[in-house]
C-alpha cells in the first residue's frame, strides 16, 4: 500500500490548533486553514493510499507531540462521526420520502380513473389524466435524489475522515 505524505510546515502550534470552546473542556480542534489544506491534500491522494502527516515546526513546540496528534485524530473522529450522522440522516429522508411519494402515486393512479369518469370525455379530461400522472412522477424525483445522489459526498467524507482519523501524525523540527 503506498503511502501519501502531507507536510505542513508551520511556524508556531496556533497556525494548527485552536483553544477548545467552553462547552468542550480540556480538548482542542484544528485551526479552520490547517484542516482545509490537510483534507485537500488528503483528498488528492489515491484513494487506496494510507495518509502520513508530517508536521514541521519550530524547536520550542516540539515538546507536545502527543497533545498534537491526539487533537488531530480526535478532529477527524469527531468529523467522521458528523458525516456518518448526515449520511444516516439523507438515507433515511430518502427511504421515507420514498414511501411517502410511492403511496401519493398509488392514490393519484387510483383517482385516474374516477376522474376520468366524472369528467366529460375530450381535452379536459385527458388534461387532468396526464397532470395527475405527472404530479405522481414528481413527487418521486426527490426521494430518487437522495437515494442516488444526496448520500454519496457524505460517504466519501466518512472514508476520508477515517483515513484521517488513523494516520500517522510525525511531529519533527526545523525546516526541510
Amino acid at each position: 500500500m503506498r503511502v501519501s505524505e502531507i507536510i505542513l510546515e508551520l511556524n508556531d502550534l496556533d497556525q494548527l490548533l485552536v483553544a477548545p470552546h467552553s462547552r468542550i473542556p480540556g480538548k482542542r480542534m484544528l485551526n479552520p486553514d490547517a484542516e482545509e489544506v490537510i483534507i485537500e491534500e488528503a483528498s488528492a491522494a489515491s484513494s487506496n493510499d494510507q495518509v502520513q502527516l508530517k508536521i514541521r515546526l519550530p524547536n520550542d513546540e516540539t515538546s507536545r507531540k502527543d497533545e498534537i496528534s491526539t487533537a488531530i485524530h480526535q478532529h477527524f473522529s469527531y468529523r467522521r462521526k458528523k458525516s456518518e450522522r448526515q449520511l444516516k440522516r439523507v438515507l433515511r429522508i430518502g427511504w421515507r420520502s420514498l414511501w411517502i411519494s410511492i403511496g401519493f402515486l398509488g392514490l393519484l393512479v387510483t383517482l385516474i380513473p374516477v376522474l376520468v369518469k366524472l369528467l366529460p370525455d375530450g381535452g379536459l379530461s385527458l388534461t387532468f389524466r396526464e397532470i395527475l400522472i405527472i404530479l405522481g412522477w414528481v413527487a418521486l424525483w426527490r426521494p430518487a435524489d437522495f437515494l442516488l445522489y444526496e448520500w454519496r459526498p457524505f460517504r466519501r467524507e466518512v472514508k476520508l475522515f477515517r483515513k484521517l482519523e488513523q494516520c500517522e501524525v510525525e511531529v519533527v523540527t526545523g525546516r526541510a
